[in-house]
């Protein structure tokens, strides 16, 4: 995967990475903040971080409610999750076409721990083929060839018991795993500052303060 060099300021600390350049939109306060990170699409090869078989037990993590991610087209791979307050979720995704001269086969399926996903609304055409499909009430698959493009699909989850229900995402790249391409908010910074390893499929529920 192709790679841009990114430097970003966020709580006053400069940080200089490479791959996907994401930028925090904090429509709450009318604050950004940037941060840089990303893996790589493993065309041709396997991802690196990615799973290697078998089952992974999903990580469950925070998602702060009301931010916005934005990153460039073209110029990295990562799948984005975002939280809107009242159940509204927005899943989004971009390719390293600008780098490598090829397409990101992405195959996303996300699903919930109880209750349904209702209104599944794709972001884009590139998902008029193969496109969305949702097999049961409580899940859907999105598939897309992506190139300089932004795709995805925004969907909600109904209250359940007076909770959102947890999504789980998996996300599959080429038919590979790689918890490296998947970014949320946590904390007002990119997945929580943190580099640990994440799991791929991956768990998300809003954060409450």
């Amino acid at each position: 995967m192709g790679a841009s060099s990114v430097i970003g300021t966020l709580a006053g600390v400069a940080i200089a990475a490479l791959v996907t350049g994401c930028i925090i939109d904090d429509s709450s306060s009318g604050g950004s903040s940037g941060y840089a990170g990303g893996g790589s699409s493993g065309s041709g090869g396997t991802p690196s971080g990615s799973s290697s078989g078998g089952s992974v037990q999903p990580m469950l993590v925070d998602v702060d409610p009301n931010q916005t991610m934005n990153a460039t087209p073209g110029d990295g791979v990562g799948v984005f999750v975002q939280y809107k307050t009242g159940g509204h979720w927005n899943v989004w995704w971009t390719c390293d076409t600008n780098k490598t001269g090829e397409t990101c086969s992405f195959d996303n399926v996300v699903s919930v721990s109880k209750g349904t996903i209702t209104n599944v609304v794709s972001m884009s055409p590139s998902l008029a083929a193969p496109g969305v499909t949702q097999s049961a009430p409580g899940t859907f698959e999105a598939q897309t060839n992506t190139s300089t493009g932004v795709d995805g699909v925004t969907f909600d989850t109904p209250l359940t018991s007076g909770d959102v229900p947890v999504i789980t995402l998996d996300a599959k790249v080429n038919g590979q795993d790689n918890p490296g391409w998947l970014f949320f908010v946590q904390g007002g910074e990119i997945n929580g500052g943190t580099h640990d390893t994440l799991t791929d499929p991956l768990m998300f529920e809003p954060s409450t303060p």
